[in-house]
């Protein structure tokens, strides 16, 4: 039991029962027996001093114990690769002992591991008592499910579905190749070319535009039964715009099927090599591995300037062919003056240098606050949940094991629309601060690191892997998105260039003022056509802005044209995205029951079939309830029993009263 005052305050409470009762019963009633007048007395000193100890708020320490049932949870493939065996019934009952819940994953693409790994984070208030997996064991996308299955905390019933028999069967696996090349050139792609008990055939690779015409052809001979080559090819890249490029595999009369044997891609073509202008407020190891870094993908040219070279006359940014400036430690003290890159796509290196109030009074949706006139040594922590780009989880890996930049001490507001790829972690603490960040809000694009030693990611990216070939990539991918900023039109529509068709494709739009402040009064409307299609939508008004959802749309290219009226002017906005088909599914066919036994052995489970199926129920009797300890503390005024006690030594009192005569 605890109260808030000090111990000798019972003596008070005990004190006001006594003076009450000794006044009532004891020196001024004499009607009564001197017998009954003590007991009366007692009575009313107990309950009197009950109450005088309540009003002090005494709390009650209660331990509960609470018994929850583990929770079965049966996770079913509905992937296209299962066919039929979607339909496959697991004879699981909630019982006495357990819970059962029952969801399903799959589609066009399957990821196991994530399944695996979603399940602690879905349920986390319940105890996951076992997880039934039922599928074929083929995946498509996230980690190796083995590896997953090492860090998981329940066992993994696998149910083995699909057929594990080998087919005659040729296909494209896989596809590597730059989503933008520049007209004029050409681009290689790499393609994985896979087969089994095709020993001894012949095939012929070819690449085809969209009018049909052979750009590219190889040919493939499968020496053995289990064949698997990577082909390198180059394509020309002549018409500009979005364009579409079809693989295709010739079939031999052996294979199964031939839906694995094309795969269409689509490359952005440009009409001409981006300029990249990389500033430095004073000449810093980190100018150069930048400009490593950007040259690294051939549709870029940088060149490293110093601020002092803007005072010049030779360097007029804004009318020249530059697409993105990179401000290393600018505005800084000395060099505030950034007119001829303001009309600009920039990506800011904060450091050491860098003026933050000065930065501050840029307005580019990154504020940082100065504590002290500190640094700090930061290293990265990947955020899952950025959108702006694709960042492959094996270069996120990598970055978060790079040594720390060095980043001037601070607190950060993030605006509207600004998303982080990498917070900053102070020694083993996340701060929640943006380390890299972007955001496509407004006219321009722009891209954060908070923090300089670059030049250490770059030297120690190469020491790790042998290359720099993921700090290269994380430059690359921030250059691309920045310098692909739209110009500062007064209406503008954003999307993607190239999307899925298991995506939902959603594009905004925003329309700005005379003083380039952002509204959406009037009513925005758009049409898009494609290969089989002619359609018109309205925009819904979304914030200050715009926003369309288009839903799933078929594999093909897509134009749109959007308007809207303002101020007695018609303003557009056309552009144009591609949807490519993803047929993951189809590439493999193979059922891996292999898999579904090391991930049943690692985990402490064990692998079914369909037809012994009826003995899982077995296993799962021998799961146990969990039971949760609760300790609380309750008013002892909220208790009924100390009530209760009150009333009976009131209404014995008052029996006393009434019958006196009885004792």
């Amino acid at each position: 039991m605890i109260i808030d005052y000090p111990w000798y305050y019972l003596l008070f409470c005990l004190l006001a029962g006594l003076l009450y009762a000794g006044a009532l019963y004891l020196w001024g009633r004499k009607s009564f027996s001197k017998r009954l007048q003590w007991w009366l007395a007692g009575l009313r000193f107990l309950a009197v001093s009950a109450i005088a100890f309540l009003l002090l708020a005494p709390l009650a320490k209660q331990t509960l114990n609470e018994r929850q049932k583990p929770l079965v949870v049966i996770a079913q493939d509905v992937s296209q690769s299962m066919g039929a065996d979607t339909a496959v019934a697991i004879p699981v009952e909630p019982t006495e002992k357990y819970d059962v819940v029952a969801e399903s994953f799959g589609g066009t693409t399957t990821d196991i591991a994530s399944v695996l790994t979603g399940l602690s984070s879905r349920y986390q208030r319940r105890d996951i008592g076992a997880v039934i997996l039922a599928t074929d064991g083929i995946y498509n996308r996230g980690e190796n499910p083995a590896t997953v299955a090492e860090r998981l905390s329940f066992p993994v019933f696998t149910v083995a579905l699909g057929d594990t028999t080998p087919r005659h069967d040729a296909a494209l696996t896989a596809l590597h190749y730059n989503k933008i090349a520049f007209s004029g050139n050409t681009f290689p792609i790499e393609v994985t070319v896979t087969s089994t008990l095709l020993a001894g055939r012949s095939a012929q690779l070819s690449v085809l535009d969209a009018h049909g015409k052979t750009l590219a052809r190889e040919a493939i001979n499968y020496d053995n039964n289990r064949f698997s080559s990577t082909v390198s090819l180059s394509i020309p890249a002549k018409e500009p715009g979005l364009q579409r490029f079809t693989l295709s595999l010739s079939t031999v009369p052996e294979e199964a099927q031939a839906d694995n044997n094309s795969m269409a891609f689509y490359v952005d073509i440009i009409d001409s090599r981006r300029k990249v202008a990389i500033i430095g407020n004073a000449p810093h190891p980190d100018l150069a591995a930048l400009k490593h870094a950007v040259e690294s993908n051939t549709n870029y040219q940088a060149e490293v300037l110093l601020a002092s070279d803007l005072q010049t006359a030779k360097y007029n940014l804004q009318d020249s062919a530059y697409s993105l400036a990179i401000l290393h430690n600018l505005p800084s003290a000395s060099n505030y003056q950034l007119k001829k890159v303001e009309n600009l796509p920039v990506l800011y290196i904060i450091g050491t240098q860098t003026d933050l109030a000065r930065f501050n009074s840029l307005h580019t949706g990154l504020e940082i606050v100065a504590k002290a006139k500190k640094l700090n040594e930061v290293t990265a922590i990947y955020n899952n949940g950025f959108s702006l780009f694709s960042l492959e989880a094996d270069d996120a890996a990598a970055i978060e094991q790079l040594p720390p930049l060095t980043a001037p001490f601070g607190e950060s507001h993030v605006g509207t629309g600004v998303q982080m790829l990498f917070s900053a972690r102070l020694g083993n603490i996340d701060s929640r601060q943006p380390l890299v960040a972007a955001t496509a809000q407004g006219g321009l694009r722009r891209a954060f690191i908070w923090g300089e030693g670059l030049w250490r990611w770059r030297l120690n990216d190469f020491l790790a892997a042998g290359s720099h070939d993921r700090f290269d990539r994380l430059i690359s991918q921030l250059v691309n998105f920045t310098a692909m900023s739209a110009s500062r039109d007064r209406f503008i529509v954003e999307a993607e260039r190239l999307y899925s068709d298991n995506d939902v494709i959603s594009l905004s739009a925003q329309l700005y003022n005379d003083a380039y402040e952002p509204f959406n009064t009037p009513e925005a409307t758009l049409t898009l056509k494609g290969d089989t299609m002619n359609a018109d939508y309205t925009f819904s008004r979304n914030g200050n802005g715009y926003l369309l959802s288009l839903g799933r749309l078929p594999e093909g290219i897509y134009h749109y044209s959007a308007h809207v009226n303002y101020d007695g002017e018609t303003l557009v906005a056309n552009g144009a995205f591609a949807v490519e088909a993803l047929h993951l599914e189809q590439m493999n066919l193979v059922a891996d029951h292999t898999l579904l036994n090391t991930i049943s052995s690692i985990t402490g489970g064990k692998m079914y079939h369909a037809d012994e199926l009826a003995t899982l129920n077995d296993q799962l009797a021998s799961l146990k309830p969990i039971i949760y300890t609760h300790t609380r503390f309750s008013e002892l005024l909220a208790l009924p029993w100390v009530l209760a006690l009150l009333l009976l030594l009131l209404t014995a009192e008052w029996f006393l009263r009434k019958y006196n005569g009885t004792i």
